[in-house]
């Protein structure tokens, strides 16, 4: 009976993981509804301690005009602000009946299990947004200043990545912040006072910004004025319109180069573990899942963002 039980208990977890990994693990491929998964806009980095510890440095400078046997300048590049990332962990569990697994009616349980799964991906996907909910508050830097703000520079100076505002002081999503957003992408000064020149490549939106994003950057004319003018963005870079259920503001957008540096740390994927029904006092299988990683940006390069009202 001992073996019986063990390899029911064995069939049992089979079936459980079966159906969670079945709704957890489903790719939609949608290229433009974006998951903590996505590698364009969350660079991955897998790491086996409990926090991810860096610093930041400032690289070096132009390269100066030197003379045939002049002696070669050197530059020091600095390396500070070290910034120590500790992983979340996140966890939760559901309790299936030994009489509702056995019985299976209409398929209650296997529901009850996709519906965990389902909780587990958006429980990633919400808490990995909210690096960009937060970026004008608490979402920091290794300066100790908000992702979006006004950053010192490792060789002195200071850059800001927010959107400049408009003719009207506005900073909403419109043909005129965008072109100001590839501007400052564009002009944007890394921490040696170096300007790189960055390439925007996403534009991230809210859901509700989504169809005007669209129209911004697809149109074959632009969207927002009343003549002929050619929508130079369709063209020119390329770039990506990608959004998020989870970005909670209805009027907040980023611009992304390819080396920004928001980053998705994990520490553990999606575990599982199950208990039989036999160690519990109600005849109740314990059906567990938890992760461990955490969203953070050490530097502001790459990416600049506008909170959509006012000159913020």
């Amino acid at each position: 009976m001992a073996w019986l039980e063990s390899q029911n208990f064995a069939v049992v977890r089979t079936e459980l993981d079966t159906v969670f990994f079945q709704t957890f693990d489903y790719d939609t491929k949608d290229p433009i509804i974006s998951t903590v998964r996505d590698g364009r806009l969350f660079k991955q980095v897998t790491i086996t301690n409990q926090a991810y510890i860096e610093e930041i440095a400032s690289g070096v400078g132009l390269f100066p005009k030197v003379g045939e046997v002049q002696n070669v300048p050197t530059y020091t590049p600095i390396v500070a602000n070290k910034i120590i990332t500790p992983v979340n962990d996140y966890a939760n569990a559901i309790e299936v009946s030994k009489n509702l697994y056995d019985d299976n009616m209409h398929s209650v349980w296997a529901k009850h299990i996709a519906d965990f799964a389902l909780k587990a991906r958006v429980s990633q996907d919400k808490y990995g947004f909210d690096w960009f909910n937060n970026a004008f508050t608490t979402s920091l830097t290794a300066d100790g200043t908000a992702f979006c703000g006004t950053h010192t520079l490792l060789q002195g100076g200071t850059q800001s990545n927010i959107v400049p505002a408009d003719a009207n002081g506005s900073t909403a999503l419109s043909n005129e912040t965008l072109n100001n957003a590839i501007v400052a992408l564009r002009t944007m000064k890394d921490q040696a006072g170096v300007i790189l020149g960055d390439v925007p490549s996403i534009l991230l939106v809210p859901p509700q910004l989504f169809q005007l994003a669209i129209q911004l950057t697809q149109s074959a004319l632009q969207a927002d004025v009343a003549n002929n003018a050619i929508n130079v963005w369709r063209s020119a870079y390329g770039m990506v319109v990608k959004t998020s259920p989870y970005l909670t503001s209805s009027t907040a957008w980023f611009l992304l180069a390819d080396r920004h540096s928001v980053t998705r740390i994990v520490r553990q994927g999606v575990q599982t573990a199950l208990r039989d029904w036999s160690y519990s006092s109600n005849r109740t299988y314990l059906y567990q899942a938890n992760f461990r990683e955490v969203v953070y940006a050490p530097d502001y390069a790459g990416a600049v963002g506008a909170s959509g009202v006012g000159g913020v």
